[in-house]
């Protein structure tokens, strides 16, 4: 009877991991946002290359650069690199929940991304306003 108890626990433990990790996403991120992201098309070939199918920053990274990849989980900048762990939208803004690490730090973040027009993307890793930045998506 004990056995059965602890194997009932733990089940309904590893199903609530399970639905607490689906229900965290809320909505889906945008599959027109997944890529490599900077400013200008010349700065595309500068700071990324593709590797077996992956996106990368081009080595020696400038991590100064206005420069984001953009994957289903992970956003990846030049110095740091967050994982999302909640996506929302309203009003026309993509939401992000994310939790970043830099070399010096780890915390808990809200991006914001909104579509323009042309393809681009008003993006600021912080949602405020004074860090958006305009980028366009590299076709690589």
């Amino acid at each position: 009877m004990r056995r059965s108890r602890i194997a009932i626990t733990g089940a309904i433990g590893v199903l609530a991991v399970i639905a607490g990790k689906s229900i965290g996403l809320a909505d889906s991120l945008d599959a027109r946002l997944l890529g490599a992201w900077t400013t200008s098309q010349a700065d595309c070939s500068k700071l990324f290359v593709r590797k077996g199918g992956a996106l990368f920053f081009r080595q020696p990274i400038d991590k100064f650069a206005q420069a984001e990849i953009i994957e289903p989980q992970q956003i990846r900048a030049p110095a740091s690199s967050c994982r999302v762990q909640r996506v929302s939208h309203a009003n026309g803004v993509v939401r992000l929940t994310t939790q970043c690490s830099d070399s010096i730090s780890y915390t808990e973040q809200t991006a914001e991304i909104k579509f323009m027009s042309g393809g681009e993307i008003s993006y600021s890793p912080t949602s405020d306003p004074s860090l958006n930045a305009t980028l366009i998506k590299c076709a690589l």
